[in-house]
């Protein structure tokens, strides 16, 4: 305890708890008292209690220095405590002690006279803030004898009974002193463990928010290589081998090596146009600027242009108010599957259904292609892989059924409020 230093603002708050008790000793050192002696009525001042009001001063002064205010441990602080409550206490009994000696016969009235358990208090709410229940106790029986003797000592021997009295009430004063203290003391203590609750939720809070967002940037890296899959890297490794073809018929056929080097530029540039609309795409502008039937609409729609199929919608609309994470899954999946339609289906009809069956939702894209055997992919190219990814990291399902001849359905079905 004697190392650890005191918070400076907590030196802020005592310091103008000393000036208030200052201005209040002042006002009640030169009040005037009026004194009966002999019958007559006489006015005194209590001169004795600027002596306490001086040591105050020179705490006060002492606190403003920044050199004493950085050096102020917790001890240091304990005993600046013990010292203004023993000066209020002190002030108090100054004044009595005078009149005892006293001689002729006379009666003290004091016209305008603050009670010191104010004053009392203020150091004890300072040491339950700011220290254990043990300082609470001790202070209060500290402040018990230092108020008691001098009333004790003030007595006649036949007013033991009257000192006996005082002294008991000294005793239930420190009680209450003590009741107040530990009320405080565990309020204090409930709110330091309210705030290092605090402080470990917040910390758990960002490490969370760290986890997701690494969490976020694999799951887009992973996304970024499913959109970039059938675009540039599929037209990459396609040029790559048409101009080695090329380059083997350079001598050989310079005609047939002229033609296939213009379906390699053709394959290119459309390979390029598909590359910028994937990119545009990876914005998602079109989930949100039109929702994700619209936005369905919008990419078949677009597909079947280039293409020259007929697309079939049957989509329901209040579908856009899903989660967001499910309705970019959605589009994704769609996107992938009319792009696989394209490439390899040569359909004529793509059917696109969106629908709530009980708590799920379920899309289904359906062409009339020449289809394939599903035993005869094999290993899952990237695409049909980056789509089930997609689902399965949704808790739903991906479910392909195709045949030869008989077209391809891609089904998708995910829960639709997702925890």
């Amino acid at each position: 305890m004697e190392k650890e230093r005191i918070d400076k603002r907590v030196i802020q708050i005592l310091r103008w708890s000393i000036i208030v008790q200052i201005v209040f000793l002042a006002l009640s050192s030169f009040s005037p008292r009026a004194l009966i002696r002999n019958n007559r009525l006489g006015f005194e001042m209590d001169y004795w209690s600027l002596l306490a009001i001086l040591l105050m001063l020179i705490i006060l002064g002492a606190l403003y220095i920044k050199r004493f205010e950085a050096a102020i441990t917790r001890f240091l602080f304990l005993l600046i405590l013990y010292a203004l409550a023993l000066i209020t206490i002190i002030s108090r009994h100054l004044f009595s002690l005078t009149i005892i000696r006293r001689p002729e016969p006379f009666q003290n009235i004091s016209l305008f006279r603050w009670d010191a358990i104010f004053f009392l208090i203020i150091p004890l709410v300072f040491i339950a803030w700011q220290y254990k229940m043990r300082e609470v106790v001790i202070y209060s029986i500290v402040i018990m004898i230092a108020e008691g003797l001098p009333i004790f000592l003030q007595q006649e021997p036949s007013g033991v009974f009257f000192a006996a009295a005082n002294f008991l009430s000294s005793f239930a004063r420190s009680g209450i002193f003590i009741i107040v203290g530990w009320i405080e003391n565990r309020l204090v203590t409930l709110q330091r463990s309210q705030h290092e609750q605090l402080i470990e939720a917040n910390q758990k809070l960002r490490e969370y928010a760290l986890a997701s967002e690494k969490l976020a940037q694999t799951q887009e890296r992973n996304r970024l290589a499913r959109e970039l899959h059938d675009t540039l890297a599929h037209t990459l490794s396609s040029s790559s081998v048409q101009l080695e073809a090329i380059k083997a018929l350079f001598d050989r056929d310079p005609a047939e090596a002229k033609k296939m080097l213009s379906m390699t530029l053709e394959n290119t540039k459309n390979g390029l146009a598909e590359t910028r609309r994937a990119l545009i795409d990876l914005r998602s502008s079109e989930l949100e600027a039109y929702g994700l039937t619209q936005a369905l609409k919008n990419m078949v729609s677009s597909a079947a242009d280039r293409a020259g199929f007929k697309a079939e919608f049957h989509l329901e609309k209040e579908l856009d108010m899903l989660p967001e994470d499910i309705i970019h899954c959605l589009y994704r999946c769609a996107q992938e599957a009319v792009e696989n339609t394209l490439r390899h289906a040569n359909a004529k009809k793509v059917t696109v259904n969106l629908m709530a069956e009980g708590d799920e939702v379920v899309m289904s894209i359906r062409d009339n292609g020449k289809g394939f055997d599903p035993q005869e992919l094999g290993k899952e190219h990237l695409g049909i892989r980056g789509m089930r990814e997609r689902v399965e990291m949704l808790g739903g399902t991906l479910a392909i059924e195709s045949a030869k001849k008989l077209g391809t359905e891609i089904k998708v079905s995910l829960k639709r409020n997702n925890d």
